[in-house]
């Protein structure tokens, strides 16, 4: 998720007055915390903030795939012994 968060990052610090930069922040807090968020609000984004915002959700999801089959993967495994202790 680094390339989106990158970006984002870049368009608040060169626009941190604009309500965009708000919404787009918003957005991260509340995906690293798995909290809501109001996805109506991205409607009212212009193109550029909105193209961010949909980067971000894209490498979000990737994001959480991968480490649901890396965390399954583990989980399928037989259990070690050595590991109890």
């Amino acid at each position: 998720m680094s390339n989106a968060v990158k970006n984002i990052a870049k368009f608040i610090r060169r626009n941190p007055e604009d309500k965009a930069s708000s919404d787009l922040r918003d957005l991260c807090n509340a995906l690293e915390a798995s909290a809501s968020f109001d996805l109506g609000c991205l409607y009212n984004l212009d193109r550029k903030p909105f193209e961010l915002a949909i980067d971000l959700l894209e490498e979000w999801r990737f994001d959480r795939h991968v480490f649901e089959r890396r965390l399954q993967k583990y989980l399928d495994e037989p259990a070690d012994p050595s590991e109890d202790d």
